[in-house]
């Protein structure tokens, strides 16, 4: 099974790169054009700003290519927060799987997917990876590929 989000991390990245030039382009000409005296209108726009980026960092979206199609499990993600870099994959033999579970965190607000790996020193545990970009069906068809209970 192969599984990848190219297409809306590429729409979601662009939407945050728009959103800050377009409150960077506004707040600018709101104070050359003074269309605000005492700068209501700046601080609104700056909240509204502050919060849609909160709210792309507690999501953690994350470009996610996903394929269990051969003799091993390869995920690889990126994560598409702004000032965030680094192109991380985790390959594991399917001999050496153990198991992965989706946990919810924030309140259900995010989930993230844990694979567990048996080693030489015994059983690792890779670094929780977000599902935020998948759609349910995506998410659904991991959890049975992996079977996680």
């Amino acid at each position: 099974m192969v599984i990848n989000t190219k297409e809306i991390s590429a729409r979601i990245k662009f939407g945050i790169m728009l959103s800050a030039l377009l409150y960077a382009g506004i707040l600018v000409a709101s104070i050359v054009f003074k269309w605000s005296e005492k700068h209501i209108f700046e601080i609104v726009l700056t909240a509204v700003f502050i919060s849609s980026i909160a709210f792309t960092y507690a999501k953690k979206y994350s470009y996610i290519f996903y394929n269990s199609d051969g003799p091993k499990i390869i995920i690889r993600y990126t994560s598409l927060q702004p000032m965030s870099a680094g192109n991380f994959s985790i390959e594991v033999p399917k001999r050496d799987f153990v198991k992965a579970e989706i946990k919810n965190s924030l309140g259900g607000f995010r989930k993230d997917l844990i694979v567990y790996v048996k080693t030489p020193q015994g059983v690792a545990k890779f670094n929780p990876v977000s599902l935020s970009t998948l759609s349910k069906e995506d998410i659904e068809a991991i959890r049975q590929d992996l079977s996680i209970n």
